[in-house]
């Protein structure tokens, strides 16, 4: 017997709401932590910090300096903080960090501190920087005045009562950006190699409004617009309108009801609107970014031929031992990362390895390997980078370390590899055999300390390679690869990096923003004498000498990003460098130590908020209230909503629990359904569902770029015809299910900034159901499906010939006809044991066909139309790309065996589509479609339909 299944509006309605609204301030979590770490926690009068071993030096440096900029946040916005939890952790070879207000106060910080090449600049002190940027968005998306405040006192921290938090992208990261630069002695906001951004910009006259400095932008320079050019309005807003403008802004939006009238906040506190102040702040640039040209051009630019023109990052580029060939790193936006090699003079490029992002790269002597470093994941839970090896010839690749965070190579002519190895909050130069084997640390340096870019001198004596103390002096240095004695050859707190040896070894070339832009220098290692050896707009970096020593490649940065350069190198005629004058302020003392007592992670899971809601479902309103809450590391995850309706008094309910501690991850769900079903001798009868499952998920593969998992789960359920008071009606009008279902999933398909669908890769699944009285259920029946996906660029990089087979079976009870149904869009899980549709049929009504056996196949060609990547002045739209699409589907269900198909029987479909990609609220990314279907076949018609996101 089979009931009308309970509409699920409720769940999928709250959940919605919740996801819509943490959207704009919670970052997406890859992956658990790994489970054998032991977490501790440091309490101090404002901030609760969650660390684990061997953190705990860090962590008590993190504590009272966290404590300290907390509190200047605060004193400057006028705006207190709650408790903050503070989550310490190393398990990412990727530096950052995140804060969300949701469903506390809460940061989390990744130790590893970046390389002093990195887009970062210069930093005093990796944890002041990342502290003073998240601690200020804490203090900014705190902020309610008004009614905003009052609704918070009724409600809590409900996701919706967070003003600051739906403001564009380019105010909540450029003034945080801001106060990261104004909080420490160097910043993004003084990063020469950052002003190169906007200035390039202003000169190619492809300064972005507010609209487009938005983290939704794919162009380059992407979503770090939000923050560069977002500082540099914050700035322009505060030598405008004096040193309270930011403060004034903030507190202004907190107090507003109605989101997004931010030109309006703009008009009342500064007296023009954002749009007017970003015009005239681009006039700034523009003006001040020609003179700054006139000035370069008047001592005369240096010469130079580019090689590549596909900007955004063309970078580690390395000359060959013979001088014939350029290897570098090409990230461009329709495709992966990858090693490319070309001819020295721009000739026969061609690609050598997909890469998954770094750009450290060197030639064996013999020219005949190269070995670069690459992040892949570590034992499922962490992320490090580690060296691989690539013959040239054969493109055979093979790991050199595994787990030991390596970057930055370079190979002595003995096959002795000297590289970077990151640790927590410091780096040391160490050494490995490029057959591998042991790794020897070099150094021993100090917390703080970072080292960059090591190079082998021609006759393999010496190290040259960069260092940067806390503080930010940075020096090049020459290091003794038996003993790891140093010599200082270089320091100041310019950005002296990237060393390269003369033939000779009697010079280093190395790139300095020591004038306000990154250009190459030589460095004379008989007398230090210093010389200037380009002189251009943009930067020059990452220098790679050829072996005659009259030229060397380099990225050039233009306003479409970097690309490979190569200049004329005459040392003689090189003018002698200026003098460093130092234009960062001193960087400030650090507090003491933390000296309180560590004690054990105990989890807090409260509810912060809880809110009303209301929704139109079953023909009634029905009103209730959800909530929800996490620890701070996210092992505990729960959410609940309960409504009840006005007229016939129906309650549901759902909720749920995740732990993410262990392996497997844990989900318990319990939900009751109730809506009228339809009435029977004038006798209204209800339906009503009970349901509680728990699943185990199992990670089996987490790479960069393919994901594996396996999934067990058990479900009980209730469906009971009721009468209008709720008694049940017989014994028999109730149908008990209770099965086991184990799927495989595994997920390789990819897409990159531009496309506008997953471009190449797969993706699969594999599902099993067994129903069986032992399990609760009336039913003795099994299912089985599987769907599979393949994506392929045809014409280029951006359009896609998408391809989806799926089908299920059914085993046992041979009356059992309805488990699967065919028509419209895939709809319910595997669980769902009657109607379970999983094959896509466009042009039929949905569930039209039903039977023991379903299989469809899908085709779809997408093709890309327009990238505006704009937006409306500072509205919560941004355009991204438009595309369309034409599709053919088939599909049919059966009953009896597999030899009782008939290909005569499927039906068939086929249509159009128009797609939008956009971002919506500042931060939600969307994709809608827009598409009419015509059925070729019986119960077939002309369906128009609208859905978000893709069809698969």
């Amino acid at each position: 017997m089979h009931f009308p299944r309970p509409a699920r509006a409720l769940r999928a309605a709250g959940l919605a709401v919740v996801v819509a609204t943490l959207a704009a301030v919670l970052p997406a979590r890859a992956a658990s932590f790994p489970p054998d770490l032991r977490f501790r926690t440091l309490e101090g009068a404002r901030i609760a910090l969650h660390f684990h071993d061997p953190l705990e030096p860090l962590a008590r440096r993190a504590l009272p300096l966290a404590e300290e900029l907390l509190a200047a946040h605060e004193a400057r916005y006028g705006i207190r903080v709650p408790r903050l939890q503070l989550v310490l952790v190393d398990v990412e070879d990727d530096p950052n960090g995140f804060a969300t207000p949701l469903p506390y106060p809460l940061v989390q910080i990744r130790a590893v501190a970046p390389s002093p090449a990195d887009d970062f600049g210069n930093t005093e002190d990796w944890l002041r920087l990342v502290l003073a940027h998240e601690l200020f968005h804490v203090v900014h998306l705190e902020a309610a005045r008004g009614l905003p405040g009052f609704g918070r006192k009724l409600l809590g921290r409900a996701p919706y009562l967070f003003p600051g938090a739906l403001t564009p992208s380019w105010l909540i990261e450029g003034f945080a950006t801001y106060e990261e630069t104004e909080h420490t002695a160097f910043g993004r906001g003084r990063n020469p190699d950052v002003l190169a951004i906007l200035r390039m910009a202003a000169l190619a006259d492809d300064f972005p409004g507010p609209d487009r400095a938005t983290i939704g932008l794919d162009a380059w320079p992407g979503g770090q617009a939000a923050y560069l050019f977002g500082e540099g309005f914050a700035r322009h807003l505060t030598e405008r309108h004096g040193a309270d403008a930011l403060p004034r802004l903030v507190r202004a939006q907190s107090g507003k009801i109605l989101p997004y009238l931010d030109d309006l906040t703009a008009r009342q506190q500064l007296g023009h609107s954002f749009q007017s102040e970003w015009n005239d702040f681009r006039v700034g640039q523009v003006e001040a970014a020609r003179r700054f040209a006139a000035d370069r051009e008047a001592r005369g630019l240096t010469p130079s031929i580019a090689l590549t023109d596909e900007g955004v990052r063309a970078k580690g580029a390395r000359v060959s031992p013979d001088g014939a060939w350029i290897a570098w790193t090409s990230r461009p936006l329709d495709r992966d990362r990858r090693l490319r090699l070309l001819r020295a003079d721009g000739s026969e490029p061609r690609d050598l390895a997909v890469r998954n992002a770094g750009d450290g790269l060197s030639w064996s002597r013999d020219g005949r390997t190269l070995v670069y470093d690459e992040p892949e994941r570590h034992e499922l839970h962490t992320t490090r980078y580690d060296l691989r090896a690539l013959d040239v010839e054969s493109g055979r690749r093979h790991w050199i370390t595994r787990g030991q965070r390596a970057t930055e190579p370079d190979i002595a002519a003995d096959g002795q590899i000297v590289f970077v190895r990151r640790h927590a909050l410091r780096s040391e130069l160490a050494l490995v055999l490029l057959a591998g084997g042991e790794v020897r640390d070099l150094t021993a340096s100090a917390s703080g300390t970072q080292w960059q870019g090591p190079r082998w001198s021609p006759d393999g004596t010496r190290i040259a390679a960069a260092r940067q103390h806390p503080g930010g002096q940075l020096e090049l240095v020459l290091v003794d690869p038996a003993t790891g004695e140093t010599e200082v050859v270089l320091g100041d707190r310019a950005r002296d990096l990237e060393p390269e040896w003369s033939a000779d070894g009697s010079h280093l070339v190395f790139r300095s923003d020591r004038d306000g832009v990154s250009n190459l220098y030589a460095l004379r290692l008989a007398d230090r004498a210093l010389w200037q050896l380009t002189n251009v707009l943009g930067g020059a970096i990452q220098p790679s000498l050829f072996p005659d020593g009259g030229r060397v490649a380099f990225s050039s940065y233009g306003a479409r990003g970097y690309d490979l350069h190569v200049a004329e190198l005459d040392l003689a005629a090189a003018p002698p460098a200026a003098p460093f004058v130092d234009p960062f302020p001193a960087p400030a003392p650090a507090p003491a130590a933390a000296e309180v007592e560590a004690h054990g992670y105990r989890p807090s899971l409260w509810p912060r908020f809880w809110s009303p809601w209301v929704e139109e479902a079953g023909g009634e309103w029905r009103v209730g209230a959800f909530t929800g809450s996490t620890d701070a590391l996210f092992r505990h995850t729960w959410y609940a909503q309960a409504e009840r309706g006005v007229e016939t008094g129906h309650f549901s309910g759902f909720g749920v629990w995740v732990y993410d501690r262990w392996r497997p991850t844990l989900q318990v769900s319990l939900e009751q359904q109730s809506e009228e079903a339809y009435t029977l001798a004038g006798t209204p009868l209800d339906v009503r569902t009970r349901t509680a499952q728990v699943r185990l998920s199992f990670p089996l593969v987490r790479g960069l770029r393919q994901q594996q998992s396996l999934s067990v789960a058990w479900r009980r359920e209730r469906e009971e015809i009721l009468r209008g008071t709720g008694v049940p009606v017989a014994p028999a009008e109730q149908l008990d299910l209770g099965g086991l279902e184990l799927a495989w999933t595994r997920s390789a398909a990819r897409e990159y900034a531009f496309s506008i669908s997953p471009v190449e890769g797969s993706y699969t699944r594999l599902a099993y159901l067994r129903e069986q009285e032992g399990l609760g259920s009336d039913l003795s029946v099994s299912k089985a499906t599987g769907e599979w996906r393949g994506y392929h660029a045809l014409f280029g990089a951006r359009d896609a010939l998408a391809l989806r087979l799926a089908g299920g079976t059914t085993f046992g009870a041979p009356g059992f006809r309805d488990s699967f149904a065919a028509g419209g869009f895939p709809e319910g899980a595997l669980f769902d044991i009657v109607r379970t549709n999983p094959v896509l049929l466009r042009g039929y009504p949905d569930d039209r066909f039903r039977g023991r056996h379903v299989a469809g196949v899908s085709v779809e060609y997408r093709v890309p139309l327009w990238s505006p990547e704009r937006g409306i002045r500072s509205l919560p739209v941004f355009l991204r790309h438009l595309h369309a699409t034409a599709f053919f589907d088939a599909a049919q269900t059966w009953n009896g065996d597999f030899s009782d198909f008939e290909l005569a029987n499927t039906k068939k479909g086929l249509g159009a589509a128009l797609g939008a990609d956009f971002f919506m609220g500042h931060a939600l990314p969307i994709t809608a479609s827009a598409g009419v279907a015509w059925g070729l076949d019986q119960a077939g018609d002309t369906r128009g339909y609208f859905r978000l996101g893709l069809a698969f």
